[in-house]
């Protein structure tokens, strides 16, 4: 139950901060400043940092910023990429690096100490 309780929180500080990171870019996309963007980017980044603490509680800094903060890195790719239509502006050498950002990526999540 506490591994799922982690796990639970892990997908939902990703969550609230992929959220945060989505309204930021609609925010900064928009010519009203002022707007609706703001006022929710303004509502959702305090429970951005609050999510991400309660992760720390349960696993420490470390692990919490390596397993957090990687998944983040991919969903706001994914959200670039797909919601933005971003494709067309990236380069191939731009591509490579989301390759090997992803391979970092799974490195740091499925390759950790074994236990002997």
């Amino acid at each position: 139950m506490n591994s799922l309780t982690t796990v639970i929180y892990v997908f939902l500080a990703v969550g609230v901060a992929s959220l945060g990171n989505y309204l930021s870019a609609v925010w900064a996309s928009d010519e009203n400043t002022y707007g609706w963007s703001l006022a929710a980017l303004i509502l959702v980044s305090p429970v951005v940092f609050i999510t991400f603490g309660l992760v720390v509680r349960r696993t420490g800094l470390a692990v919490a910023a390596g397993t957090v903060d990687t998944l983040l890195t991919a969903t706001t790719i994914v959200i670039g990429l797909i919601i933005f239509r971003e494709w067309a502006k990236i380069t191939p050498l731009q591509y490579a690096g989301i390759g090997l950002a992803v391979s970092g990526m799974c490195l740091m999540l499925f390759a950790g100490r074994h236990s002997a």
